[in-house]
């Protein structure tokens, strides 16, 4: 085998694990767990978001517009309390933890 095979085979991989971009998510703890209560069910209410993502690839533009409009769905407004590092997968490797929380009534005219 030629000495230049395994560098050329280790670019080869970085490249293709380069292109393997994955965008952010909304994280749920024990999401395959059939016993967890709640299981298969749509939510009907969230406190609390946790979002998957690079710091590469995803905007914070973006990721604060993803957690408006999750939160947004149960009426509720996303504020960010802290990132977590390596807690997610490698092509994802940030958590983002936010809590949804009343949105302030509109004043009436």
């Amino acid at each position: 085998m030629p000495r230049y095979f395994k560098p050329a085979a280790l670019l080869l991989f970085l490249v293709v694990l380069a292109a393997c971009d994955r965008e952010a998510y909304i994280f749920t703890p024990n999401e395959f767990d059939r016993s967890r209560p709640g299981f298969g069910r749509e939510l009907k209410d969230r406190s609390e978001l946790q979002i998957c993502y690079s710091k590469q690839i995803t905007t914070q533009e973006a990721l604060l517009g993803m957690a408006a409009k999750e939160c947004g769905r149960f009426g509720k407004q996303a504020v960010f309390s802290h990132d977590e590092s390596l807690e997610c997968p490698l092509m994802t490797p940030t958590r983002a933890h936010f809590r949804c929380v009343a949105s302030p009534a509109t004043p009436s005219r």
